[in-house]
């Protein structure tokens, strides 16, 4: 589907693979998810590469129709199981707000659902001030320095996840958390997890939001 006013692309599989509950028992068997120094808002492990390698070649016609994204041209594909854990009181600015994954439109991310969860899922974002709805090289500086405005101190800064419209951002699309669905979208499309305030932040990849993440980056 292509959403919103800059009709930015989405795919949305449900049934994605199989294997989805042999995944998740790997997880669960595993275990081991280390709080990463990075944006994501809680803790991640490893998935198999063959994971990511068959994500790309089984997804080619839509990556290349679709996404218009060439696959002789992968840089690079990285997948991880990953767990929402840090709580709100936690959040930084740009963890509590939509936020992109690379400012590059030769770039996708997925997010593959190994957890029933209607109350929860992802949603893209439009930002209302510039009606940004995706964010490129081009629009990365002006974007922050706007965010900078609307955000000038600590004491401005949301303190929650957020969860659908509010003054600077409004929702274009949302995608409930269904057992092996997948969502995929440029890297550089405005996102956010949907966290609401009775999530239960559990770590556990057995009850917990188990996702699999995943990134891929293309030369120019």
């Amino acid at each position: 589907m292509r959403i919103g006013n800059e009709s930015e692309p989405v795919l949305l599989i449900d049934s994605f693979i199989d294997g989805a509950q042999a995944l998740k028992s790997h997880a669960i068997q595993s275990h081991v998810f280390p709080i990463v120094e990075s944006y994501y808002p809680g803790v991640r492990m490893a998935v198999p590469s063959a994971y990511s390698v068959a994500l790309a070649k089984n997804l080619r016609p839509f990556i290349e129709n679709h996404f218009g994204c060439d696959l002789r041209k992968i840089k690079g594909a990285s997948s991880r199981f990953s767990i929402v854990t840090t709580r709100p009181d936690k959040l930084t600015l740009l963890q509590s707000i939509p936020h992109i994954d690379s400012p590059s439109k030769n770039s996708l991310a997925s997010v593959h659902y190994l957890v029933n969860n209607f109350d929860s899922g992802t949603s893209l974002y439009r930002h209302k001030k510039t009606g940004f709805e995706y964010i490129d090289a081009t629009r990365y500086l002006p974007y922050m320095a706007c965010i900078g405005e609307q955000f000038p101190a600590p004491n401005t800064y949301p303190k929650a996840y957020i969860c659908g419209d509010t003054r600077e951002f409004g929702v274009i699309a949302s995608f409930e958390a269904r057992f092996n669905r997948m969502v995929m979208y440029r890297g550089s499309s405005l996102h956010s997890g949907i966290i609401k305030p009775n999530y239960n932040f559990e770590p556990s990849p057995a009850t917990g939001r188990l996702t699999i993440t995943t990134f891929i980056e293309f030369n120019d």
